[in-house]
């Protein structure tokens, strides 16, 4: 059971977190997947402003409630914590509601669509003490942690560089989310935040320089986007991304003696050690679903009172949205767009 810190009590270990979800869409489906898949979880409630929707939804994950609107849910004392579903723009006011109804949250990517929403989201989880954790599912993947832990051991000599590309061709429909502006739109905020967490994670959030360069969808948002970050080591990170072209969605961690690669590194389940005169070695990892990690990552948090996490801190979220928020400003600089 939870307490009202926003802790788990250490006698119920083996009760299972009850999650609430809010939102019913195509990631909260994959989300409620992996919740089953968990034998210390379940899914006890779901809310979306269509109520009917709402019920569809628990009928077919097996929640016990379901609710049209979020005050139920939130009010709902048999909600241990709340997975934020919404599209993108929804994020801030969901998120905000349930640290306020007093809910632990883990919130889909990105967090928010500014880094001064998600300043204040994390200000007020911090007087709140609850956890609050951004659903950067990616950095918690066995085959991700260890490909970057070896680099940054020495593995590779020095680290020098950072290449990643998530492009994807998804055809021109301005109602779509990558296209739609009202549903936050644009691939750096979909797309390239997963290359940028793979930047952040081997060199940090702190580099020096930054430039951007990318192209524009008819609806004004970012339909290609390449980002340099550039850091006081010396290190270089190379970051693409893309919604109307394909693309190889790999990533390469590259040292003095070698290299590391992840083939589509946002999903790794695997990757492979190159190094100067030997043989390549793969490395294979279990293929459980991707989500199941950041749960168990959120679960222990919450027994031990945690309210961040050290995988996917705070700075690390924030730096990227203004990361992002610049980018998207360039690019649109580029194309006489203020």
């Amino acid at each position: 059971m939870e307490r009202k810190d926003g802790s788990i009590d250490s006698n119920s270990r083996h009760t299972p977190l009850r999650w609430g979800i809010l939102g019913c869409g195509g990631i909260a489906r994959r989300m409620a997947g992996a919740i089953a898949s968990r034998e210390n979880m379940r899914l006890e409630a779901v809310a979306a402003r269509d109520k009917e929707r709402a019920g569809a939804f628990a009928s077919a994950h097996g929640a016990a409630r379901h609710y049209g609107g979020y005050d139920g849910l939130l009010a709902d004392d048999g909600v241990d914590a709340v997975y934020v579903a919404t599209i993108h723009p929804a994020h801030y006011e969901a998120v905000r509601a349930c640290l306020l109804a007093g809910k632990p949250v883990l919130c889909e990517k990105p967090l928010t669509m500014t880094a001064v929403q998600a300043e204040a989201l994390f200000r007020l989880a911090e007087e709140k003490n609850l956890l609050l954790m951004e659903a950067m599912w990616s950095r918690y993947l066995p085959a991700w942690r260890e490909a970057v832990s070896l680099a940054g051991a020495g593995e590779l000599g020095k680290l020098k560089g950072v290449t990643a590309d998530f492009s994807a061709r998804f055809p021109f429909d301005p109602s779509h989310r990558l296209y739609d502006p009202a549903q936050g739109g644009g691939t750096l905020l979909d797309l390239g935040v997963y290359a940028i967490h793979l930047a952040f994670s081997a060199f940090g959030p702190d580099y020096c320089a930054a430039q951007a360069a990318g192209r524009l969808a008819p609806t004004g948002v970012d339909v290609f986007a390449a980002l340099t970050l550039e850091y006081p080591g010396g290190g270089t990170a190379i970051l693409t991304c893309a919604g109307d072209q394909a693309g190889p969605q790999e990533a390469l961690l590259i040292g003095e003696n070698g290299w590391i690669s992840l083939p589509r590194f946002y999903q790794a389940t695997e990757y492979t050690l190159h190094r100067e005169g030997m043989p390549d070695e793969v490395r294979h990892f279990e293929k459980a679903d991707g989500f199941a990690y950041e749960l168990e990552e959120f679960r222990r948090l919450l027994h031990e009172g945690q309210t961040e996490s050290a995988v996917v801190p705070h700075r690390d979220t924030l730096a990227a949205l203004r990361l992002i928020e610049w980018g998207m400003r360039a690019i649109r600089c580029r194309h006489g767009l203020t």
